[in-house]
């Protein structure tokens, strides 16, 4: 009785501080496919579990004690067990129906007045159950009552997966990443991939990775247990034909690549290193001895083999072959021989898709087990057509979106919203096989992660149940899922700043990267096409509008130690956009547009703000990521140093 009492008096503190919320359902993520909610509350109080004897799997047991123990934050104090005493009845079942019409993965939960029900059609049903079940506890624990509801509940995505870039340049500690896993687990996620260049411990490629602080392979052995002990599959994610720059820029690795020789002054695609030559049987030999070193660390028998942005083919050491052949054709070789030799072993492949849908007629020829991954990250990206393509074609695939939220500091909400919702609309429509949310950290991940999860959130519910989360509540569930303690002030204040770059130009088919673009060329003209539409009307808004941001950040409550983190990491994210817009502003006004012929005076004060922005970069990376990478990453703002410099 105390401690409904207690839960009665909590949610109406939480009211008075603005956390209430009027519906179990803004607690749900994702929201299930369908769910009806009766009135009343659940009254039941001595009792135990029962969990069905046929169910043998510790990670259900585990699981079912998580959410036993979160019944206990609400008075509820149950027994598990496998069997009731004749003529007992539980007061909550959980049990596996294989019979039921649901697709693989789904459950039936039901909350009545006096009994708990959960049945899951497989194994990861039941712990997606659980899931829900945690999430609507979580609500009473507010509300001061268990809702009475109904839920039916299954995904359209079998596969719905994370991959975050560990290679440009962070590599987040093992304890951010159960953060992270959490996260996806409790949202139904099933997949995570970690895209991998060279920050994996190859035993004989020290040399390529020994300044990055790189997995080695008991880290992945460890991540794998944790992901596994979630229902989750760690995917490999090596890339193998591009991207390779970290590799090739060592001597030892440059007889591999496609250039013989860069141009410095030439097109930017060949003005550096990134790319194997897929003629030369040396480099099939150098990527299939990193997968025969990579592979046996994880579960999982698939692995992404990437492909993708092989800028430099056809233009160095392959350039004979490729016009005999034709480009697609030895890019189709290529990555045919690595997939079969890895088919060879068991495992099935999967494969960025940019290249070869510049082939489609040659889709046929793609080995049978090769996955076709189907990116793009802009909001007007074809994920219709080129699913159709996909799909006529039979070749397996995923629709693959993006977060937007590289070369942005504070995000691309806007376009991102729009991105996801076209990549699951289309992937369902055709039938893929995944939904694959990829986040990437492009010339330095200087944005913090937070600014991600606005879209996992989103992306999460759309690759559960497309239609039911279209119009998912995003705000309200970065304040009351991602956040242990509901903080709607701190969720509001995300959510604005990822629309903050729309005041330059409210197209966002177009102009996406521009705090980046700003910063990163401080003496180029703004009369170029990427920075165009930059003026001082426009950029005097943006000003206004994240100064107002930051001072609402600083007043902004934290309850916890994780909250105080995230409100630093968002400063810091807009003190680099705000920074972006001052130069702009001082930039328009020089006949030339170039920061380096600015007064002393403004470059001093300029300078004076730049050192306390990467003082707080410095301190904040080592917060959630491993050192190396730091330093690399720091390189990428040497443009905006060389600007500031006063020459005596």
């Amino acid at each position: 009785m105390k401690k409904h009492l207690m839960i009665m008096i909590t949610s109406w503190l939480i009211g008075l501080t603005g956390f209430a919320t009027n519906s179990v359902k803004d607690f749900l993520l994702p929201l299930p496919q369908t769910i009806k909610v009766e009135d009343g509350a659940f009254n039941g109080h001595a009792g135990r579990i029962e969990l069905s004897g046929d169910i043998k799997d510790a990670r259900v047991l585990s699981e079912l004690k998580k959410v036993r123990a979160a019944f206990q934050n609400i008075g509820l104090n149950w027994n598990i067990t496998r069997a009731c005493a004749n003529g007992e009845s539980p007061i909550m079942k959980v049990s596996i129906d294989g019979d039921l019409d649901l697709n693989e993965q789904g459950y039936q939960l039901l909350i009545a007045a006096n009994q708990i029900e959960l049945v899951g059609v497989d194994l990861a049903g039941v712990y997606n159950g659980f899931q829900t079940l945690k999430q609507i506890i979580r609500y009473s624990e507010e509300a001061g009552y268990l809702p009475l509801v109904s839920i039916t509940d299954y995904p359209d995505f079998k596969n719905r997966g994370f991959m975050l870039d560990v290679s440009r340049d962070k590599v987040p500690t093992l304890t951010t990443l159960y953060q992270i896993i959490d996260h996806l687990a409790e949202w139904k996620m099933n997949q995570l991939q970690l895209y991998t260049e060279h920050t994996f411990a190859y035993q004989k490629h020290q040399k390529v990775w020994q300044d990055y602080s790189p997995y080695t392979a008991e880290d992945i052995i460890t991540i794998n247990e944790y992901c596994q002990e979630r229902f989750i599959e760690l995917v490999a994610n090596q890339n193998s034909l591009g991207h390779m720059e970290r590799w090739l820029e060592h001597t030892d690795y440059q007889h591999l690549a496609e250039l013989e020789k860069v141009q410095k002054d030439g097109p930017h695609h060949l003005q550096r290193r990134t790319t194997l030559n897929p003629v030369d049987p040396r480099s099939m030999e150098l990527v299939e001895s990193l997968y025969d070193e990579l592979l046996p660390n994880f579960s999982s028998k698939t692995v992404n083999i990437g492909g993708d942005e092989p800028w430099e083919l056809g233009h160095g050491r392959s350039k004979e072959a490729c016009d005999e052949q034709g480009k697609g054709e030895v890019y189709i070789s290529y990555m045919s021989e690595l997939t079969n030799y890895l088919s060879s072993q068991g495992y099935q492949p999967q494969m960025w898709a940019d290249i070869i849908l510049n082939y489609p007629k040659q889709l046929h020829r793609l080995p049978e087990d090769l996955t076709c991954l189907v990116w793009g990250y802009r909001s007007w990206y074809p994920f219709e057509k080129n699913s159709r393509k996909m799909h006529d074609a039979g070749v397996p695939f995923y629709v693959c979106p993006g977060t937007s939220s590289w070369q942005s500091f504070i995000g691309r909400w806007p376009n991102a919203q729009a991105n996801l919702l076209k990549a699951a609309k289309a992937g369902k429509k055709y039938e893929a096989s995944g939904y694959l949310i990829t986040d990437w950290g492009d010339f330095g991940h200087w944005q913090p992660f937070v600014i991600s999860y606005p879209a996992i959130i989103y992306g999460a519910g759309l690759s559960w149940a497309v239609e039911a989360n279209e119009s998912l509540d995003v705000n309200t569930h970065l304040a009351y899922s991602l956040m242990k303690h509901p903080n709607t002030e701190l969720a509001q204040l995300i959510m604005e700043l990822g629309s903050v770059y729309k005041l330059y130009d409210g197209d966002i088919q177009k102009y996406v990267n521009v705090f980046y673009d700003i910063l990163r060329s401080p003496d180029d003209p703004l009369s170029t096409p990427r920075l165009e539409h930059v003026n001082a009307e426009n950029t005097e808004a943006v000003l206004q509008k994240l100064n107002m941001l930051i001072e609402q950040l600083e007043r902004c409550p934290a309850y916890n130690k994780e909250q105080q983190l995230l409100i630093e990491e968002l400063q810091l994210a807009a003190g680099f956009a705000r920074h972006s817009a001052l130069m702009a502003k001082e930039r328009l006004l020089l006949p030339d547009n170039k920061m380096s012929h600015a007064s002393d005076s403004v470059k001093e004060t300029m300078q004076e703000d730049w050192d306390a922005l990467l003082a707080q970069f410095r301190r904040l990376w080592m917060q959630r990521n491993r050192s190396g990478g730091l330093q690399n990453s720091l390189r990428g703002f040497e443009p905006i140093e060389n600007a500031y410099r006063i020459n005596n």
